[in-house]
This record gives structure tokens, sequence and C-alpha cells, in this order.
């Protein structure tokens, strides 16, 4: 799987259905999100310093990244379920 290629494709297949640790990594993904979202606000309320934006802007990126995966499953599964 390449990386930087634009509408690159997997070539493992889609599973069928989500098991309990992919329950686990959407629940922690959007924890991350929430938690980002968190630092970055008392980031900006108090005063502000370098650390905080990067841990807080690193957690808010990855969640949104890895919550990026997840709409995609749902929708590929939505349109082969429709077929």
């Amino acid at each position: 799987m390449s990386l930087f290629k634009f509408g690159a494709q997997s070539s493992a297949p889609m599973p069928d259905k989500l098991c309990r640790t992919d329950y686990y990594q959407i629940f922690t993904s959007i924890l991350m999100v929430i938690l980002g979202v968190i630092i970055l606000f008392r980031s900006f309320t108090s005063n502000i310093t370098m650390m905080p934006l990067l841990v807080g802007g690193g957690f808010l990126t990855l969640g949104i990244y890895r919550l990026n995966f997840v709409v995609k499953y749902f929708k590929e599964k939505r349109k082969c379920s429709r077929k």
C-alpha cells in the first residue's frame, strides 16, 4: 500500500464485520480527538507554549486520521450492501 499515491487501494480485503479490537480503536480515536481539542483549548486560554500546541495538534490530527479510515470503511460497506 502506498501512502503517497492519491486514491491508492489496499490489497487487503474489507472485513465483513468489525471485531472487538476495531471498536476499541474507534473509541480511542474519538477520545484522541476530544483530548486534542481540550489540550488546544487550554493552551489557547492560558499562556501559549509550543509543547501543548504540538501534543494537542498531534492528538487531534492522529484521531482525525484514524477516524477517516472508519468513515471510509462504513461508506464502502454501505456501497457494497446496495449492490
